[in-house]
């Protein structure tokens, strides 16, 4: 619960978002200045996160942002995400589409994690034996989920002998993030040239408003509601109550689950259960959106506001994340860093490429572009790459890509819990990362099979 205890002011508290908030600034401002950012529509998030790192406690030292202080963020942003994301009103059909979707996910987690343990476990038997094999682990949780889980999972296996690996998920994060953008960036581009794109020809050049990042000409968003009277409550702060009351929801229950684990002996699960405090707000959000949804509450919510909301929680994480790295972790870990994360995206790279050609017919590049982007980065990643190619959403991908993403988290969820079985159930870790391993491999072998019955494209609908 470390990221629950850590003291510090409410000034503090106060200025590091007042500087996170001028970091986002200046990554708007040198998105809108600088051609080669422009190139590859690196976002502000990211770009003010990179300021942050120069600038703050790890860097120049003329901003105080601690690692600390901003993994505490990061954390509670997370849950915070989710949340919005609950809250928001559910989807009666996900389609096969997104299944597939959802299923090339899965494998590419998977074909992350094995490669990670694998390049881990040749480190520890070879030149450092002291290395966390879990680091290996880092990399699907970063690239696949979210710095955020990332970020949770390593702080959670600190206490086991990972030193710093909070930051360390974190930087593995980084790294992905500079793949969406770059790799993917190039993939898009030569996949326009080569005339595999639907909506741009490979003479169409992308407008001002998306090179720069801001709208030369802004129109009203016809697409939010208003559901509050502003002389009563703002409808935005209507909004972000309901997150609060949530969140406060979401503390009590875990506290509950806490003495759970307590009276029935399990107090080593303790950790664990907090670094998934994510997973009990989201499932928290969704049952509260079902019983407003029968009581006709849901009325009051738009999910227009929620996606705000959810868009406001990534960019204060995604700046957070960024800033939060430490380049004495960096020079720590750069072998098993490195090593892990060029391997693992080039192999999602084939992974994807490959899964995407044999189950659809169309759309084939935009959907590689998106579960790529996703894959490495975030969901806003993904979405940043498909705008390239489909740049007013006409095409069936963005649906396949949120919900595709949702079934994932529910087929990976076994995934969150077996991975913390080494630390808890093991007396040797490496042991216990190895039965990991080993059961990584048979999960991959079963979706292989599933995905045989299923890579079929059908006319109609893909």
């Amino acid at each position: 619960m470390e990221s629950w205890n850590l003291e510090f002011t409410a000034g503090q508290f106060f200025m590091d978002f007042a500087w996170l908030g001028a970091l986002l600034i200046a990554g708007t401002l040198l998105r809108k200045k600088i051609p080669i950012l422009q190139k590859y529509l690196l976002p502000a998030n990211l770009l003010g996160g990179t300021v942050g790192l120069l600038i703050g406690m790890n860097g120049l030292g003329w901003i105080e942002l601690t690692s600390d202080r901003l993994g505490v963020y990061v954390y509670h942003l997370l849950a915070l995400l989710f949340i919005a994301l609950g809250l928001r009103a559910p989807k009666k059909r996900l389609g096969l589409s997104s299944v597939k979707f959802g299923l090339i996910f899965i494998a590419a987690y998977l074909v992350q994690a094995i490669i990670g343990l694998t390049i881990a476990f040749i480190l520890v038997y070879s030149i450092k034996p002291e290395l966390f094999a879990g680091i290996g682990l880092l990399a699907p949780l970063s690239f696949g989920m979210n710095p955020g889980i990332a970020f949770s999972i390593g702080q959670n296996w600190e206490q086991f002998g990972f030193q710093f690996g909070g930051i360390v998920g974190l930087t593995f994060a980084a790294f992905g993030f500079l793949a969406a953008y770059t790799i993917g960036i190039w993939l898009v581009r030569a996949g326009i040239k080569n005339g595999e794109a639907m909506y741009v020809k490979p003479e169409d050049g992308l407008s001002g408003d998306v090179l720069t990042g801001l709208v030369e000409n802004p129109i009203a968003n016809s697409d939010e509601k208003i559901t509050t009277s502003p002389e009563s409550i703002e409808s935005f702060t209507f909004h972000i109550g309901l997150i609060g009351f949530t969140y406060i929801l979401t503390f009590g229950s875990l506290k509950i689950l806490e003495l759970g684990l307590i009276w029935i002996g399990s107090e080593q699960e303790i950790t664990t259960l907090w670094s998934f405090h994510f997973i009990a707000a989201a499932i928290l959000a969704i049952g509260i959106r079902k019983i407003f949804d029968s009581t006709r509450v849901s009325a009051y919510i738009d999910d227009t506001t929620m996606t705000r909301c959810s868009n406001l929680f990534m960019d204060f994480m995604i700046v957070a994340s960024v800033a939060a790295i430490s380049f004495a972790v960096v020079a720590a870990y750069w072998l098993p860093l490195l090593s892990i994360s060029v391997f693992a995206i080039l192999a999602t790279w084939m992974v994807v490429q490959m899964m995407t050609k044999s189950a659809f017919r169309q759309f084939r590049l935009e959907r590689f572009a998106a579960i790529f982007g996703n894959m490495t980065g975030t969901l806003q990643s993904g979405l940043v790459l498909l705008r390239i190619l489909d740049p007013t959403m006409r095409s069936p991908v963005s649906f396949n890509l949120v919900y595709g993403s949702g079934l994932a988290l529910v087929f990976g969820f076994p995934l969150l819990i077996l991975i913390n079985a080494p630390v808890h159930y093991f007396s040797d870790v490496n042991q216990g990362f190895l039965a990991v391993l080993f059961t990584l491999i048979i999960y991959l072998v079963l979706i292989t099979f599933f995905w045989q019955y299923l890579s079929k494209p059908k006319k109609s609908k893909n």
